[in-house]
C-alpha cells in the first residue's frame, strides 16, 4: 500500500484532535512552531519520516496511524509475517530515499544534500538478515532504474517484496529451531546433573 502524502496532514490533524491537543501544545511537544504544524496539517508542507516520528511520539500514536490514518491499514505493523514487516519497513525507508545500497560501497548509506551539497555517508549495521536485506535494497534500486521495462511494474515489485520476505521468514524459522535445540540441550544437561547428584 502506498502512502498518500496529502493524507498525512489530515491524519495528523485527526489524531491531534482525538488526543485533545491544540496545535500550539503539539507543536511545542515536537519542538517546532505552530505555523509549521499548521502547514503540515493543511498539506502545504509534507513532513519527512523523522518529523512524522516526532509528531507520532508527541501524540503517543504510531507512524502507521499518521501515514495511513487507520492502524488496520498499517503497512508495517499489520503485515502477515515478521519477514514481511521487515521488508515493508526497509521498503518504506527506500521509497522515501532514506536508504540506498551501492554494490560498490561496503555497506548501506544515507545521503544528505545539505546547504554545501556534500554527501554525508554512514554505514548501516544490519545485525540480522543482512543477505536478504542487501538483495532487497539492491533489487529495489535496480527496479527503480528499469521500471519502464516491466509489463506490470507493481506486480514485479510485489513479487520482489514477497520473495525477500519469504527468505527472511525462513531465516527466522531456522533461528527459532536452533534456539529450541539449544534449550533442549541445556535441559538435558540439567537433568543429567541432577541424576548424577542424586
Amino acid at each position: 500500500m502506498e502512502i498518500n502524502e496529502q493524507e498525512i496532514g489530515k491524519n495528523i490533524r485527526e489524531a491531534r484532535i482525538s488526543a485533545g491537543l491544540s496545535q500550539e501544545k503539539l507543536a511545542s511537544k515536537c519542538g517546532f512552531s505552530n505555523s509549521t504544524l499548521s502547514a503540515y496539517e493543511t498539506s502545504k508542507k509534507i513532513p519527512n519520516l523523522i518529523t512524522v516520528a516526532k509528531i507520532a511520539s508527541g501524540l503517543n500514536t504510531s507512524i502507521d496511524r499518521l501515514c495511513y490514518g487507520d492502524e488496520s491499514k498499517a503497512f508495517i505493523s499489520q503485515a502477515s509475517s515478521e519477514g514481511r514487516k521487515i521488508v515493508n519497513a526497509f521498503y518504506l525507508l527506500w521509497e522515501k530515499d532514506v536508504i540506498y545500497h551501492d554494490v560498490n560501497f561496503k555497506g548501506m548509506y544515507a545521503e544528505n544534500y545539505g546547504d554545501d551539497e556534500r554527501i554525508k555517508q554512514f554505514n548501516l549495521l544490519v545485525i540480522k538478515h543482512a543477505g536478504p536485506i542487501r538483495s532487497l535494497v539492491h533489487g529495489l534500486n535496480d527496479f527503480k532504474s528499469r521500471k519502464e521495462l516491466y509489463d506490470d511494474p507493481e506486480r514485479f515489485l510485489e513479487m520482489l517484496l514477497a520473495s525477500i520476505a519469504k527468505e527472511i521468514d525462513i531465516e527466522i524459522e531456522q533461528e527459532e529451531l536452533a534456539q529450541k535445540q539449544r534449550e533442549n540441550v541445556k535441559r538435558g544437561l540439567k537433568k543429567r546433573r541432577s541424576v548424577m547428584v542424586n
